[in-house]
């Protein structure tokens, strides 16, 4: 039996799911939407890696051996979150090994944190490879609020999108971006859009044991407000999540 634990601060993570659920049906899936907690974009260093700790601990405690962190705020204080019994990946350090294969230039959008930290930028940079970085901090809040249809956010990601607009490869530095692919395609059809979550799971996939054939459950927590993060992860996501008390 093939267990993975998934956590995000929202929904970002789901983003993920779907790519684990359309592949392997068969294995069980344990998602933690840490909702509850201040935005890990917000966070010091030092809290957000306690609180990570707090999380893969709590994932230990329900027999989960291998979680994804499904977040690049949350990735880049991963090095300094290690739990024992628990092998945890974040979303930066795959989507580097893939954006490593040429050296094209690149745009990143993200979170404050994560494009302050220069996670992308410092290693790639090394590598000689151009990189502008431009902070998208309102987006992931505005699909969580449901509002990822709106013509308004669509108007803001063109905005924040227009100066790296002839980068050849663009990343999507925060998992709720996924949800917004289509108009960042619609603005820059030329570049290769680069999800980190989906770099994940291409690792991830081939490390597994062969499947069964059977159907794998799903269970879906939350810290926050159960049924907001229902209607939220149907909204954006279309997953029909049962959610229960994360604690």
């Amino acid at each position: 039996m093939v267990q993975i634990g998934i956590c995000d601060w929202g929904i970002g993570g789901l983003g993920f799911y779907n790519l684990l659920r359309a592949d392997r049906p068969d294995v069980d899936v344990v998602y933690l939407g840490d909702q509850g907690y201040t935005s890990y974009g917000k966070v010091p260093t030092r809290e957000l890696a306690a609180r990570i700790r707090w999380v893969l601990s709590g994932f230990r405690a329900r027999g989960i051996s291998q979680v994804v962190i499904a977040c690049n705020a949350a990735s880049t204080v991963l090095h300094e979150a290690a739990v024992a019994g628990v092998e945890a990946r974040g979303v930066i350090e795959p989507a580097l090994a893939r954006l490593a294969v040429d050296r094209t230039s690149v745009g990143v959008i993200g979170g404050r944190r994560t494009i302050s930290s220069g996670a992308y930028r410092r290693p790639l940079a090394k590598l000689g490879v151009a990189v502008v970085q431009r902070v998208a901090q309102p987006l992931s809040g505005l699909i969580e609020d449901g509002r990822a249809g709106d013509p308004s956010t669509h108007d803001l990601l063109r905005s924040i999108l227009r100066p790296i607009r002839h980068s050849e490869r663009l990343v999507l530095a925060c998992t709720h971006y996924v949800v917004l692919e289509s108009v960042a395609r619609e603005y820059m059809p030329e570049a290769m859009i680069i999800d980190p979550a989906a770099e994940v799971w291409a690792q991830i996939k081939f490390e597994l044991a062969p499947g069964t054939g059977n159907i794998g459950s799903s269970l879906f927590y939350t810290t926050g407000d159960m049924a907001a993060m229902e209607a939220r992860a149907f909204a954006a996501f279309g997953v029909r999540a049962k959610v229960q008390r994360w604690s």
